[in-house]
């Protein structure tokens, strides 16, 4: 019988061990940090499930897409406001939302006979032979938070391992420390691995609504994006509103803040009047008191130069390509690092190295959803205010061309729209993406840095008074630091004593 190892029990984790039972009939072992599966829809984010995620489900068990197709939204497609008015209505294929992405493991139950998962177990490091993965530390959690973890170290005894850790990936960062596992006779040594990480350039906070909210502006079978906020149903009839926060602007303090305090509420309350008027009357003074008790969120887009270390372990998910949320492409791809490897699985076999052959048909799809993971991010976040205005209108235009039949298709009709089903390779999308707006890319430069440049000089007065006023004056605008964060993530260190 084939013996797998999986690190993190989060959904690709999850998914990459139920296909590995069902199809392989594999023993799989899954380690995970945390000491159960979490279903608490205000611990929850709305996300969207295309095509190349229902495939994966549907090859352990059709009954579980349907089980969340079931219990979801179907969503019609998006609706984007510039201010009050709509710019755009985008149409949508197949997209579902589904709480927490971790509810269809529970669906496979009857499809997971061979797989055990392991709670409270978190990877310290690893010790090696030659390259090769031979022991897993771990630190064991206590049943409650005073007990004391313990160190727990684990045979891999041969088994290939999937890394599915998530975008602050421990055995990566263990991996990084590693050298190549020495080559097979004929075979080429392998290049040392190593990661590009690209911080966002924003944090997300979510606000959640009640159940039974509802404001008369919005339909539950759209989603919205007004003033950077992005709203939807995320189960039911709860709404949530998810909050962008770039660290240096006026607001973040704020919006950061761990105090509830009337001030911050109340600033809160006109921010979200002011950036998404539509969503604004749903809320309570509830929703925004449990809004400062949730931690913000933060991730990066990680690029890795291979996928594999030799065929002791391969790196799904995050762990490998964290995207960012404008992609629409997070879990998405994930779960298509799984039927992928499946398939590797399936035409090689175990003696033909699939590890290798996994990473040589993978990598360049997931390099080329990284090169749009980057370009968005710096356009979304990062970019001057004349190169953000440019980039604002190449999408536009190519919208406009797409609408003027000079485009067949866009990027958004290939991922969520009605040419999403049968998915075609990221690197054929992107490929075309790159070709129709970086074509329009100089012309819009040309236009909008003069426009918005001579704008910004001669606004600079204005806005130079009005800091003036504030800081002098004091006032609403004002305001102290906000409290650190609880839970901010940080990229883990792996241990050197075990990954030396």
């Amino acid at each position: 019988m084939e013996e797998f190892i999986v690190i993190g029990g989060g959904p690709v984790g999850l998914l990459a061990a139920l296909l590995l039972a069902k199809e392989r009939l594999a023993k799989v072992t899954v380690y995970e940090r945390a000491d159960s599966i979490v279903d608490n829809i205000y611990e929850s984010y709305p996300i969207g499930l295309n095509r190349r995620a229902s495939k994966a489900m549907d090859r352990v068990n059709p009954a579980i897409f349907q089980t969340i197709k079931a219990g979801c939204m179907v969503v019609d497609g998006w609706k984007i406001f510039g201010g009050s008015r709509q710019v755009a209505d985008l149409r949508s294929g197949k997209v579902l939302l589904e709480e927490a992405l971790t509810s269809y493991a529970d669906t496979g139950n009857g499809d997971r006979g061979s797989v055990t998962v392991v709670w409270r177990h978190s990877l310290q490091g690893v010790e090696h032979s030659n390259g090769n993965i031979t022991r897993l530390v771990f630190a064991v959690s206590g049943a409650t938070k005073n007990d004391p973890s313990q160190e727990v170290v684990v045979e891999t005894n041969g088994r290939r391992i999937i890394a599915a850790d998530g975008v602050w990936s421990r055995m990566r960062q263990c991996l990084l420390t590693l050298p190549p596992p020495l080559p097979s006779k004929g075979e080429v040594m392998a290049v040392p691995l190593k990661e590009t990480v690209t911080h966002w350039g924003v944090k997300f906070r979510l606000l959640f609504s009640k159940p039974g909210a509802s404001a008369s502006g919005l339909d539950p079978a759209y989603h919205y994006i007004m003033g950077g906020l992005y709203t939807s149903i995320v189960q039911g009839d709860v709404w949530v509103i998810a909050i962008s926060i770039r660290p240096n602007a006026e607001e973040a303090a704020i919006l950061e803040s761990s105090e509830a305090t009337e001030e911050n509420k109340a600033f809160l309350r006109e921010y979200v009047r002011t950036q998404a008027p539509l969503a604004y009357p749903f809320l309570n003074e509830e929703d925004l008191t449990a809004y400062f008790g949730r931690r913000a969120y933060r991730g990066a887009i990680i690029k890795v130069n291979r996928l594999n270390h030799g065929e002791s372990v391969v790196l799904l998910g995050d762990a490998a390509h964290s995207a960012i949320p404008p992609t629409g492409e997070g879990f998405n791809s994930g779960a298509e690092d799984c039927e992928v490897l499946l398939n590797t699985l399936s035409e090689v076999g175990l003696e033909g190295r699939p590890f290798a052959e996994y990473n040589k048909n993978r990598l360049p799809d997931v390099h080329a959803l990284g090169t749009l993971a980057v370009y968005l991010n710096y356009s979304s976040f990062l970019a001057p205010a004349p190169e953000k205005a440019a980039r604002l209108a190449a999408s536009i235009f190519t919208t406009v061309l797409k609408n003027c039949g000079v485009y067949k298709a866009i990027y958004s009709d290939y991922t969520f729209g009605t040419l999403s089903d049968p998915p075609l390779p990221y690197r054929t999308i992107v490929s075309r993406w790159k070709w129709q707006e970086w074509t329009l890319l100089p012309l819009t430069r040309l236009i909008f840095w003069p426009i918005v440049t001579i704008y910004i000089i001669l606004t600079l007065p204005f806005w130079g008074i009005k800091w003036l006023t504030k800081n002098i004056h004091g006032g609403r605008g004002r305001r102290g630091p906000g409290t650190a964060l609880k839970g901010e993530p940080s990229s883990p260190v792996a241990s050197k004593s075990k990954c030396a």
